[in-house]
Order: C-alpha cells, then structure tokens, then sequence
C-alpha cells in the first residue's frame, strides 16, 4: 500500500505517469497499474487524461495527497527508527543550482553540511533558475538554489542570502547577455529599458564566466553579481534597484516526509552567507 501511495503522490505533483516512473526506477505501465489497483481499492477516480501525456488529479485525490502525505511522513519515521537499529543510514543529497550561487556560496554551504551531516553524499547539477524548478517540480532533485523568485504551488521558496548586481565592460554597441530562464536576465532587461538603449548586437550565453571572459576581450558590456566581478575590469554600480535575493527551494512534502532533508533545510535557513 505504501508503494501506491508512494507513486500516486509522485504522479499528483508531477502530472505525470512517464516522469514518476523515471523517479522510481520502473516502467509507465507500473505506475499506470499502481494507480488503477489504488483507485479499485477505494471505488473512486484519481486522475483524468489532459492531451497525450498530462493527467490531472480530481476532487478524491486532493483528499487523498492531503491525508496521504501525513500517513507516508509517519511510515518513514518508522522506516528509519527500525533501520537505525542496524547503521546510520546514508543521505543522498541532489543539488540543482544556478551558476552565480554555484560559484559564490554554494562552497561554504556544502562544507558546512559535511560538517553537521558526515554521512552525506551529494550530487550537484548547474544550470538556470527556471530549469532548476522545473527539476525540483518533477523531483530529479531535493533542493534548489536560484536567483530568481520562481513560484510553483508544491515548492516552497525562502531566502537564504543578499546579492547586488553590477554592470562591467567597455561600452560598446553589443550587449553581452544570459540566457532568458536565469535570474540575471529579467534584470538586465529592466536595466536597457530604464537606460534607453536598444543594443546594435546582442551576443547571447548560458554561462556567466564566459560572460566575464567576452567582457575582458572589450567586446561589450554585461550585468553580472558583484560577488563575481573581476578585479581587473571597472564597475558600475547600478542602485538599490538591482538588488535581489539568493532562494532556497524545496518540495513541501518532502519536507514534512524526509527528517533527514527537513534538518538539511534547517540548517541552510540558520546559515549566514556573506
């Protein structure tokens, strides 16, 4: 039974039969099973079909996550109180992050975990704000990391640290950009509209250092975080206005399922990043 409702939960947050079975390591149909057995079982429909691939969850199956979510956190306490009897268990931590947080606190934040939790391994994906949610969102990873405040109704978002933006580069008729998805983008948006100019060239990557690198070369200019500017190139400091926040992400429901994570998360909220 635990199982069902293991998969039905998956399949409520993701809207997916194919995304919860790559979670959980077995086939479509598995799953597709899993929810028909759940539903004989308690005479009432789950989900219904949206296109080819989406479902969506009816009326019982808001009931059902909402009350199955507490019974699956009481299950795993069991879990582990009956496993630790025989070892610590070991915690797989996946870390999606965006590439400023990556290369500015992540470090310290990963050494101050090693410190609370020896028993950690963790695994750490880089990549933009949005597809750092659309990964939490289909929980290919446990945390988030991101520079932009992205919603999404089953995530929880706090912020953890301040960040300030600076321009950098020769002004030129190029403007040197991130990718739209990233936290810096919308920003950087905002500044060319406040400034009136509409850049001749716009030279478009995904990631930041090569940003740093086009700029050296005195190709154009960029928006970047002041805890990544170079010493050797000036800064333009741009105001109160781009200033922004670093979020922490994670599932609601893994929060109150995982003690292990919920102390993770815990911690990450107490910590002070400079």
């Amino acid at each position: 039974m635990f199982n069902f409702l293991n998969s039905f939960r998956l399949v409520y947050e993701t809207h997916s039969f194919s995304l919860t079975a790559s979670q959980l390591f077995v086939t479509q149909p598995t799953v597709s099973n899993q929810i028909k057995q759940l539903e004989a079982q308690l005479n009432t429909q789950l989900f219904s079909r949206k296109g080819n691939s989406e479902v969506v969850p009816t009326i019982a199956a808001k009931i059902l996550y909402e009350s199955s979510t507490k019974l699956l956190a009481e299950w795993r306490v069991t879990e582990r109180a009956l496993k630790s009897i025989d070892k610590k268990r070991n915690l797989e931590l996946k870390i999606g992050t965006s590439q400023t947080i990556a290369q500015t606190i992540l470090p310290d934040l990963l050494k101050r975990l090693y410190q609370t939790n020896p028993n950690l391994t963790v695994n750490v994906s880089v990549s933009n704000s949005d597809t750092v949610l659309e990964e939490l969102n289909n929980h290919q990873i446990n945390l988030g990391l991101v520079e932009k405040p992205v919603i999404s109704p089953c995530i929880e978002r706090v912020s953890i640290a301040d960040d300030e933006l600076v321009r950098i580069g020769a002004p030129t008729d190029v403007w040197l950009s991130r990718e739209p998805g990233s936290g810096i983008y919308k920003y950087a948006e905002q500044y060319l509209l406040e400034m009136g100019f509409s850049p001749n060239k716009v030279i478009q990557v995904n990631e930041t250092n090569l940003l740093i690198k086009l700029a050296r070369q005195g190709l154009g200019q960029t928006i970047i975080s002041k805890r990544m500017a170079p010493n050797d190139l000036p800064i333009t400091y741009l105001g109160s206005r781009f200033n922004r926040l670093f979020y922490l992400l994670y599932s609601k429901t893994d929060y109150l399922l995982d003690t292990q994570l919920k102390k993770i998360i815990d911690t990450i909220q107490k910590s002070s990043f400079k």
